[in-house]
């Protein structure tokens, strides 16, 4: 098993790959430093098989990183609607326990 972490720039969706045999195990996100007097509700996006979905939201002042419990065997894409800013994405990779069936 190993630490995974990933930023995730406004405007450039994150292309993530387990890899042959792995899993990522994705944990949580975090919302990267704001400007103080900027309030905004951020919402977090997965895109996986062609299709969208929304993770969650964030927001500076109420939920500024929220917990997950998912595993992905295959590459997806992360990204979310922060005009301005980074998401800090954390989880970790393990080895495919399904992969020999």
């Amino acid at each position: 098993m190993e630490f995974w972490g990933a930023e995730v720039k406004s405007g450039e969706p994150l292309t993530v790959q387990p890899g042959d045999g792995m899993v990522l195990h994705l944990s949580q996100a975090s919302l990267g430093e704001l400007k103080k007097d900027k309030s905004e509700s951020v919402c977090l996006s997965v895109n996986i098989d062609g299709k969208k979905l929304v993770l969650g939201t964030l927001s500076s002042e109420k939920v500024p990183q929220q917990q997950f419990d998912l595993v992905f065997d295959r590459d997806f894409e992360l990204s979310h609607n922060l005009k301005s800013g980074s998401v800090y994405f954390f989880g970790y990779k393990a080895t495919n326990p399904f992969a020999s069936l």
